[in-house]
């Protein structure tokens, strides 16, 4: 097998929906590890990669090829653009308040929108 692979008997114990429509599981290993592969599984901390589940032991032939993305922690394009334009707007109008931004932001958007769309056939 791979020898980047760490297989272990473990339990589904729970799923839950995170607000990005993203899934939580909460993975119960079923036997008492040795140190080497508790060290394995350590060193797999917040990396990305595949997540395989079978009832039965998973064959190498099994195991996706193609590099993960899961895209986990990553905002949308439109998140990125909103917390630009919040920076932005904090940046250089700091007296302004909260619903002066909602304002702010909204003219931006359509000055965008209408600047593209002048650029439209």
């Amino acid at each position: 097998m791979k020898n980047n692979l760490f297989q272990t008997p473990a339990v589904i114990q729970g799923i839950s929906t995170l607000k990005d429509k993203t899934l939580k599981l909460t993975v119960y290993v079923s036997k008492e590890l040795p140190g080497e592969e508790k060290s394995k599984l350590f060193d797999l901390e917040q990396k990305e990669g595949w997540f395989l589940f079978k009832e039965n032991a998973i064959q190498e032939e099994e195991i996706p090829e193609e590099k993960a993305e899961a895209g986990i922690n990553r905002k949308s394009p439109t998140e990125r653009l909103y917390n630009v334009l919040y920076v932005y707007f904090n940046q250089n109008f700091p007296e302004k308040t909260q619903a002066d931004f909602k304002n702010w932001r909204e003219n931006e958007m359509e000055r965008l929108i209408e600047a593209y769309k002048a650029k439209l056939n």
